[in-house]
């Protein structure tokens, strides 16, 4: 069996999947770093006021992206394969404007709803300048992961920026004083300033061809795309922080404080996931669209590989140490552990049912992905109503994880109706079984 797992990782494909999982794993150590100093260096109420106000930038930053991010994957991907280095130009200068104008609106509704709660001026000022950071480093680091590496895309946006903060806090807490949610957020923008910094520099300096390209456009092709990707995004956006925001409404701060520190620990199999939409969104569109299908075949298997292994070996940890970890946050954390354990096993089914939203969005059936994320939404939503004033912060937990086996299970029964193809941790059990491919790719034409 170990002979195996070190051939496993002699593979390219495997060792970019397994370089991409630990960068995903650097980053959530460092976040998890930053949240449960946080919360030791804050009040419980002030961390749950904090907790709040991060998912709602976070959301809001979706929200003003209007699906760039998205579409750039998309369309970057393809025009590369092409060599089609004029809609390559066009569609890097639509999405920067279209971005541009959406971060604004969405900056100006957030401070105008805040200044209307009468909140201080200075937390005000320094959420909006995270949500306009946040938006800058998600369009940049998909097109530093298109057009540079991941290291560049995803270092940026989730690793280095939280090294800086993770040291300010540190400092923060032995000189024995108390942090207020306007300081963090203050602190988190100025390090992911420098990080946006850094990207763009990487980006400019790979772009010197386009300089004496002119730009072409496709634009009601890409309207037509962003506005689909932009309503999935926001419907994830939802999945991740609504949870919280709920909370906060139904029960009080400290409780939705609680439910974030759990859901971020949960969130290791979402890091997972996340790796593997990074890896599979650099690498996956050009093989389906330059139609390499046995490499798509191999590849996905590969990433099947990496997953089960991950998905088995973080749910043990999780099991056992889920008091432990949730302690570090402090003691109160520690006695909702069954709320750790089972969002855990929400987010470690949808790791387990593999980068299905990627293979879905990437290769041009995005309007098939909408309705399963927004039947998603509802139905967390529909849970956290009946089961809130039930079991408190246990039934969030319980209506999260039922969304997500549904929804994880609808998202693969379209990818494998739609792409022929089985992203699951499952599609090993059907090699084991059988001498020949487990599926044979269908490649179809896109449906913009």
């Amino acid at each position: 069996m170990i002979a195996s797992v070190l051939q496993m990782f002699r593979r390219d494909v495997t060792r970019g999947v397994a370089g991409t999982i630990l960068l995903k794993v650097g980053s959530g150590g460092l976040a998890f770093a930053l949240f449960s100093l946080a919360a030791r260096a804050m009040t419980p109420d002030a961390f749950g006021d904090f907790a709040t106000l991060l998912s709602i930038a976070q959301i809001a930053s979706v929200v003003g992206l209007a699906g760039q991010e998205l579409l750039l994957v998309r369309f970057l991907n393809e025009y590369e394969v092409r060599g089609q280095a004029e809609f390559t130009k066009g569609v890097l200068l639509s999405s920067l404007r279209n971005s541009a104008i959406g971060m604004l609106i969405s900056i100006a509704a957030i401070a105008a709803v805040a200044t209307l709660r009468g909140e201080w001026w200075l937390l005000i000022l320094s959420v909006s300048a995270f949500t306009a950071v946040n938006a800058g480093l998600m369009l940049g680091s998909q097109i530093a992961r298109s057009l540079v590496s991941i290291l560049m895309g995803e270092g940026n946006r989730e690793f280095f920026w939280r090294v800086a903060v993770v040291l300010i806090l540190i400092a923060v807490l032995f000189s024995h004083r108390q942090l207020t949610p306007a300081e963090l957020f203050t602190a988190m923008s100025v390090a992911m300033a420098l990080g946006l910094v850094v990207q763009i520099v990487s980006i400019v300096r790979v772009l010197p061809n386009l300089r004496s390209v002119t730009a072409r456009f496709e634009t009601s092709r890409w309207n037509r795309s962003a506005f689909r990707f932009w309503l999935a995004s926001i419907l994830e956006a939802a999945n991740q922080y609504f949870d919280v925001i709920l909370v906060y409404w139904m029960l009080d701060p400290a409780t939705a404080g609680v439910y974030f520190a759990a859901s971020r620990l949960a969130n290791i199999f979402a890091m997972l996931s996340a790796a593997l939409y990074t890896f599979g969104a650099r690498r996956l569109p050009s093989l389906y669209f330059s139609k390499n299908h046995r490499e798509l075949e191999h590849t996905l298997k590969l990433m099947a590989e990496v997953t089960a292994l991950c998905v088995l070996s973080g749910l043990v940890i999780v099991w056992v140490g889920a008091p432990y970890l949730l302690g570090l946050f402090g003691p109160h954390f520690a006695a909702q552990q069954w709320v750790l354990i089972v969002l855990a096993i929400g987010t470690a089914f949808q790791a387990a049912g593999g980068p299905s939203a990627a293979v879905l969005q990437l290769t041009g059936h995005e309007r098939d992905y909408v309705p399963v994320v927004a039947a998603n939404v509802a139905l967390r939503l529909l849970g956290f109503v009946v089961l809130i004033p039930w079991l408190g912060v246990l039934g969030a937990a319980i209506s999260a994880t039922a969304s997500l086996v549904i929804a994880t299970i609808a998202l693969n029964v379209l990818c494998r109706r739609r792409t022929g193809v089985d992203p699951s941790v499952l599609v090993l059990s059907h090699l084991s079984s059988s001498k020949g491919s487990a599926y044979t790719v269908r490649v179809a034409d896109s449906n913009d």
